[in-house]
């Protein structure tokens, strides 16, 4: 039946806009790109995300061993199994008309991330999170007259997860977990 996959580089980007917003504001603009000069100056502070390298591991066997298992009480049933695990590592660039609250926004959302290493992916059913962590802190603020930016580079470290609704669910491909008590 029909399977649905999400991104895992997405569902990066979107769960550190959230933490970025959740520090700085709802209305704090998060750019996914690079952003042109002349139009960020106009719409200060910013931050940017950039992608600057990434890897997959597959999960050999974890395809068998269910995140989730919930009967859709329809006849049918959905199944989470985790296919990927994956490492990104993203740059996060903090911009300001001055150098001090350029360095000042990277701070904070430092200090607050650092605090518990994870972030919640927004609008996930699982309620999954995102290990993240800070693996090049920052270099003092650089820029022009007027633009400042301060950059982080962090580790994202989560799990892809595939769903599938099936009619009825093979319990001799599934590894299930017990618990002794």
């Amino acid at each position: 039946m029909a399977e649905q996959l999400r991104d895992p580089l997405v569902l990066t980007y979107e769960a550190l806009k959230h933490a970025i917003r959740q520090v700085h504001g709802e209305k704090f603009l998060v750019y996914d790109d690079i952003p042109v000069a002349t139009e960020l100056k106009k719409q200060l502070p910013a931050a940017n995300l950039s992608y600057v390298s990434g890897v997959g591991e597959k999960a050999f066997m974890r395809e068998f061993d269910p995140h989730t298992l919930k009967d859709n009480e329809n006849g049918t049933f959905t199944v989470v199994t985790e296919t990927l695990r994956f490492d990104y590592y993203i740059q996060v660039s903090f911009f300001a008309t001055k150098k001090g609250l350029a360095q000042m926004l990277s701070n904070k959302f430092m200090a607050i991330i650092e605090l518990e290493n994870e972030i919640l992916i927004p609008n996930d059913p699982w309620g999954e999170t995102m290990q993240i962590m800070l693996e090049s802190p920052p270099l003092p603020p650089r820029g022009e007259p007027d633009l400042y930016q301060c950059e982080q580079t962090w580790l994202c470290r989560g799990k892809l997860l595939t769903t599938e609704v099936v009619n009825a669910v093979d319990i001799t491909n599934l590894r299930i977990r017990t618990k002794n008590v």
